[in-house]
């Protein structure tokens, strides 16, 4: 939802998205607007739960670059997740305002490009890792499938209690945990989502009658 509201306003975001090659719905206020305007499809695909697959799946050598983690230590943990299961794992832990140098960022292209990189996933939040997709997807010598993925690089370091319960899961009520857990940062965003989410689920009605 904060996605859809953000397209609302800013230029840089659209441009973004028209770069991606696939989008996916995480979120069910998304999923059920989708639903209801007849597109084909069966619920979220969430970039944690893509990133856990991924990491508890056999890589069979395949090489994944993974950029971010709260800490140097959970981004090890979670490297270490990929590894047992046969990838091969490079990683940055991208602290905060590392990734908003111009020479970082080059060096940051440099080194996935070097490591023949499959699959980068970024993890870092929202907008910085698109841009950060969007700077690699343009760099020399980078090839892999870019994906930003939020959080997800700590909930496979095992800092499971900032993700919601399955049942809240299911229900479609994760964004309320994450409200509760991060009160400070969710909440306004959240809030300032929900009018321009709503204008856009009446125009898409509106367009499609």
């Amino acid at each position: 939802m904060n996605h859809v509201a953000r397209l609302q306003s800013s230029a840089e975001f659209g441009s973004i998205y028209e770069r991606a090659r696939l989008i996916l719905a995480d979120g069910w206020p998304v999923v059920r607007l989708a639903k209801s305007l007849g597109a084909g499809i069966s619920g979220r695909s969430t970039g944690s739960g893509i990133t856990y697959t991924l990491a508890h799946t056999y890589g069979g050598g395949h090489r994944v670059f993974l950029v971010g983690g709260s800490t140097p230590a959970s981004l090890e943990a979670a490297a270490a997740v990929f590894r047992e299961n046969g990838w091969l794992v490079e990683s940055e832990q991208a602290p905060m305002g590392w990734l908003g140098s111009a020479d970082n960022m080059r060096e940051l292209a440099a080194r996935v490009a070097a490591f023949g990189a499959d699959l980068v996933l970024i993890g870092v939040g929202s907008p910085l890792q698109e841009r950060v997709a969007v700077s690699l997807l343009s760099a020399q010598g980078v090839t892999a499938v870019l994906m930003g993925v939020g959080a997800s690089i700590d909930f496979i370091a095992g800092e499971t209690a900032r993700r919601a319960p399955k049942w809240m899961q299911r229900l479609g009520i994760e964004w309320l945990h994450r409200i509760l857990t991060d009160p400070g940062r969710l909440l306004k965003r959240y809030v300032g989502d929900v009018v321009p989410f709503l204008r856009v689920v009446r125009q898409s009605h509106a367009n499609s009658e």
